[in-house]
């Protein structure tokens, strides 16, 4: 699994896209000199050193032939639980201190066909399913995996994996029933037509606004747990927000599906609060996570490979005034477009007028604009929307849409480094740059070996030692 960083830089774009993932909900109070952060929805989570289980393999990455594992490993969450992944993300590797998030397909590269025949793999493969009682479904297919070991069971698995998400990179295995088992869950994915598993928890959309006294809403709690808790920030607190039920009961814990409403009293100055959401849920497995590092900087793409029940938590902000623009901002990944679309609603009685990237738009009262944003893969952006009275919402983020071998881009050597990569930084003009990286969990520092121009670097996750031979270029659609 390996990573490839540079990237062209933002741009702006003016297609018409359909939202899918949401960025972030936080947004300022109006006339408020500074945004507030947004939070994140559902899972975070950070890599674990090393593979659980595992074998060696043979990769014809583009341009030369790789040597290394494929097996599981396992993301550590918030609340420190413990849950297996294995990568979608082929060709890329890990980035030192990279934390992960929960997403939907839509902001990944499952956001094409691969993604049923992967869950189908994950539910009944290894570890949902033990080596023994794998073995036994195979022989009834007419495969036989007798003596059937967890290595051979994740190896074989994170193969079968990366044909769908990575189809036009071959991989070989050493291990004859490993390399069985692969062809077997193949075989029997074909068919699968299941659709994306639910979010562990979000609220959508993740900002409101409105008038002071009226009821702001609804924002939807979308989660697969039993009951979710709510509170407020201090800061919303303290104005007197509360937060209702569609027949305006005053709720403080809700259900999957039930709607929300905030209201700040009567003729209260303008603000702006934070919904808080909290559960316990057991996260579904084929939940994707896509990570970046503290600079932004992608890195490799996971998938959800055994449900787990975790502490997960979202947030929605919520902005009031007694009149004037009341704005509230939302951005939303599309990555079947390649773009982050910005949406800025206007609840107030007055034009919100609003700057982005160079472009003024107005927003007239109860009225809605969404801008698309391109951004190139694998690129980090930095997306600002200013108003009056020092008006300011920013959204960060790496888009990643894409697996390496889907964008058709050549590879070339990584140099020695330490933690997870070896991949040297971006060029500061965004050109592609950087090679070939390494799955990891540790601090482990990669060692340069000069054996017949091989170079080996020691990560987690799954470790390869590469070796220069002919070119392959491959792409995937």
């Amino acid at each position: 699994m390996f990573h490839k960083q540079g990237r062209a830089l933002s741009r702006i774009g003016t297609v018409m896209l359909t939202s899918t993932l949401l960025v972030g909900g936080g947004l300022m109070t109006a006339g408020s000199a500074s945004a507030t952060t947004p939070g994140g929805s559902g899972v975070t989570a950070h890599l674990l050193p090393g593979l659980s289980h595992g074998q060696p393999v043979t990769i014809d990455a583009p341009g030369h032939q790789e040597f290394g594992q494929a097996g599981l490993f396992a993301i550590q969450a918030s609340d420190g639980s413990n849950l297996p992944v294995y990568c979608i993300d082929l060709l890329n590797g890990t980035r030192d201190n990279a934390r992960y998030q929960e997403t939907d397909w839509g902001s990944s590269s499952l956001a094409g066909a691969a993604g049923p025949k992967i869950k189908w793999i994950l539910e009944h493969s290894y570890p949902n399913v033990s080596p023994g009682q794998l073995a036994t479904d195979a022989s009834a297919k007419g495969t036989q995996l007798d003596g059937l070991t967890a290595d051979e069971a994740a190896a074989g698995t994170q193969v079968a994996v990366w044909s769908f998400s990575d189809p036009n990179v071959p991989v070989h295995q050493q291990d004859a029933k490993a390399e069985q088992l692969t062809q077997y869950l193949i075989d029997q994915a074909q068919g699968a037509t299941d659709g994306e598993p639910k979010a562990s928890l979000t609220l959508n959309p993740g900002s409101v606004s409105g008038k002071s006294g009226d009821r702001l809403g609804p924002i939807t709690v979308d989660t697969t747990a039993a009951h979710v808790d709510l509170g407020l920030d201090p800061v919303a607190a303290k104005a007197g927000l509360v937060l209702t039920d569609a027949a305006g009961n005053v709720v403080k814990s809700v259900k999957g599906g039930d709607a929300i409403f905030a209201k700040a009293p009567a003729g209260a100055a303008p603000g702006t609060g934070t919904i808080t959401a909290t559960s316990s849920v057991e996260i579904p497995v084929g939940r994707v996570f896509t990570g970046a590092d503290e600079d932004g900087n992608h890195s490799q793409t996971l998938i959800l490979a055994g449900a787990k029940s975790v502490s997960v938590s979202a947030t929605a902000t919520v902005t009031w005034a007694p009149t004037g623009p009341i704005p509230a901002v939302t951005a939303k990944v599309d990555c079947a477009h390649g773009a982050v679309v910005v949406t800025v609603t206007n609840n107030g009685d007055q034009d919100f007028v609003f700057t982005l990237a160079g472009q003024t738009v107005t927003v007239k009262p109860k009225g809605t604009q969404s801008i698309p944003v391109k951004v190139a893969e694998g690129q980090k952006y930095d997306i600002v929307v200013t108003g009056p009275n020092g008006f300011k919402q920013e959204f960060k983020s790496v888009l990643n849409c894409k697996t390496t071998s889907s964008t058709g881009t050549p590879t070339s050597s990584p140099t020695p480094g330490t933690g997870h990569s070896a991949t040297p930084s971006p060029s500061a003009t965004g050109t592609p740059g950087g090679g070939l990286a390494f799955t990891g969990g540790g601090g482990e520092t990669p060692l340069l070996a000069g054996i017949a121009g091989a170079l080996v670097i020691a990560g987690g996750g799954a470790v390869f030692a590469l070796r220069r031979r002919g070119r392959h270029s491959r792409t995937s659609g």
